[in-house]
């Protein structure tokens, strides 16, 4: 399976075609953004950060906590930071931010993509996505996940760029899939809202509870 280049990607973002349109807006600098020699496409730092503090509630585990107390709680883990175009954010060593891309993208149901880190922020030490995969039709801002693995404080400019996307056509041979969407679909909430998926989430905490009950 090979990556769309740049000419293709260029395609897909002009297309009348709804089916096959790809969009990922605002690309402020086309030329230096999409260039038709490469096969990906440079995304910018939005605003958006949240930073992770030290737990004080313990080791979490999701099957102590109703559904409705999943995002809650989970949420409880951050605090969040708007940082506008002119300030900065500074990630310290080895500490671990979320940030979401300026740029706002809509996958075609044909398209996947990678996240990819950008080799001159990689040398610095700073990794930029751990969930690398972007699913078909996914609609959002992207989360990314930053850590500074390297020994030195590095400075986050909103609006630098950040990351590389690259697309590949998905076979549709298969039909078009559940139609069940991802839970981050749509969203441009930098927050985790789950662990598990709802089923499996249910599935795990009856067996917890039928265990804990045995054991009483």
């Amino acid at each position: 399976m090979s990556a769309l280049s740049g000419k293709e990607l260029l395609k897909r973002l002009e297309t009348s075609d709804f089916m096959k349109r790809l969009v990922v807006s605002p690309i402020l600098e086309p030329d230096e953004q999409l260039k038709r020699d490469h096969a990906s496409i440079d995304v910018r730092l939005g605003f958006e950060f949240a930073l992770i503090s030290p737990s004080l509630i313990g080791a979490i585990d999701e099957l102590e906590l109703t559904a409705l107390q999943r995002h809650q709680e989970l949420a409880k883990l951050y605090s969040r930071s708007y940082v506008p175009f002119g300030r900065t954010l500074v990630i310290h060593p080895h500490q671990f931010i979320l940030a979401c891309t300026l740029e706002y993208l809509r996958l075609p149901p044909d398209l996947m993509s990678y996240v990819v880190g950008r080799s001159t922020w990689g040398r610095l030490g700073l990794t930029v996505a751990t969930a690398i995969g972007i699913h078909p039709g996914f609609a959002g801002t992207l989360t990314l996940e930053l850590r500074n693995l390297g020994e030195t404080p590095l400075t986050l400019h909103p609006g630098d760029i950040i990351a590389q996307l690259f697309f590949h056509d998905v076979s549709r041979r298969g039909g078009a899939g559940s139609g069940e969407p991802s839970q981050y679909v749509g969203t441009v909430d930098l927050l985790p809202r789950t662990i598990s998926p709802t089923r499996t989430y249910e599935k795990l905490r009856r067996l917890k509870a039928e265990t804990d009950s045995r054991s009483q």
